[in-house]
């Protein structure tokens, strides 16, 4: 069957990458519902994605109300999941109800309205790289790498997990990755359900926001992305703790949900998405070099952030060049794309 007449839910479709994943699956013409909590964002996503003909919009107020997607489903051939909440930094506990059941309630609610639709192939669900990464990354071992055969870390039930204190809202944040994946897959070990499951782990993504409508509207956006802009016009944020770091482009991330899609990928495959280290003074230079103009900096690492190395790990995604053909764009390249299109907006 075309794309042209096959229909994709996607949720998330006002998000960084969730608009993303939109644009990618269009430019395969593909039919989008797209779900939206308010009607007032229809507008200007209408602008964003184009396509008039193959879009639609339907209002999900409320993604934690129980049969919240059971009229939603209906008539869709796939469904790509990629809403996440992203907590402000300054959102504290209580942990449960502010990370952990935001990032839960919703996929299970999902997976379950998707039962009720015969039609539905496969679901494929975004989370994220850190719910392979224990808590304690020192579980990792010497090499501090995660993958995906080493599958989630071991915290026993979902329940019990959620009750944990997590002690700092970044903790609570890294908790709720993990529980959202452990419930994708505890519901397609005790549910069976007749569609296939994959999901996606992407590495901190970079690249160009398509939904910002201003350079202003960067100082509201939480994204991994807007965060890493705003690093190199030296404002400090929790990404950057030390020399290193890691990342992928929002355009790889879109392409392995798309590709993710394909038959020969088969039910139950988790896929880690990262272009691998880079080192933030480098990619300074290359900031300053190829535009003097903007007035790139970084601040020095803040002492407050002494011992936090401990938190570093590493990534194996192979397997997503290896079983999806995915060619990994540099950081170079993800920060290229930002400045090509932060350039393009109006600033206010």
């Amino acid at each position: 069957m075309a794309p042209a007449d096959q229909t994709i839910l996607i949720t998330g479709a006002s998000g960084f990458v969730g608009s993303g994943v939109v644009l990618r699956v269009l430019k395969d013409g593909y039919k989008v519902r797209l779900t939206i909590r308010d009607p007032s964002q229809e507008e200007w996503l209408k602008k964003v994605f184009g396509h008039e003909g193959q879009v639609s919009f339907v209002t999900v107020p409320d993604f934690l109300k129980d049969g919240a997607f059971d009229e939603v489903v209906k008539g869709v051939d796939f469904v790509i999941h990629t809403a996440s909440p992203i907590p402000k930094p300054d959102l504290l506990q209580p942990w449960k109800e502010n990370y952990i059941d935001p990032a839960v309630k919703p996929t299970q609610s999902l997976l379950e309205s998707a039962t009720k639709e015969p039609k539905i192939k496969k679901v494929v669900v975004t989370s994220s790289c850190i719910s392979f990464v224990p808590l304690d990354r020192s579980l990792l071992g010497e090499s501090r790498t995660a993958s995906e055969k080493i599958g989630n870390p071991d915290v026993g039930k979902l329940e019990d997990f959620s009750k944990t204190d997590f002690g700092f809202p970044f903790g609570a944040y890294h908790g709720s990755k993990i529980a959202g994946d452990l419930a994708t897959w505890e519901f397609h070990a005790s549910k069976k359900p007749h569609y296939q499951i994959v999901s996606i782990h992407p590495d901190f993504v970079y690249g160009p926001i398509a939904v910002l409508k201003s350079v202003k509207d960067m100082d509201n956006h939480h994204t991994t992305s807007a965060i890493t802009w705003r690093e190199y016009n030296g404002i400090d944020g929790l990404l950057r703790y030390q020399d290193i770091d890691h990342s992928v482009h929002i355009d790889d991330v879109a392409e392995a949900h798309v590709k993710a899609l394909d038959d020969s990928v088969k039910d139950g495959e988790r896929f880690i998405l990262s272009s691998g280290e880079f080192k933030w003074d480098d990619l300074l230079k290359h900031a300053q070099e190829k535009y003097p103009e903007l007035g790139f900096k970084l601040n020095t690492i803040p002492s407050w952030k002494d011992g936090w190395s401990a938190m570093y790990y590493k990534l194996d995604a192979s397997k997503a060049e290896r079983e999806l053909g995915i060619r990994y764009k540099d950081v170079y390249q993800q920060f290229d794309d930002l400045v090509d299109h932060m350039k393009s907006l109006p600033k206010e």
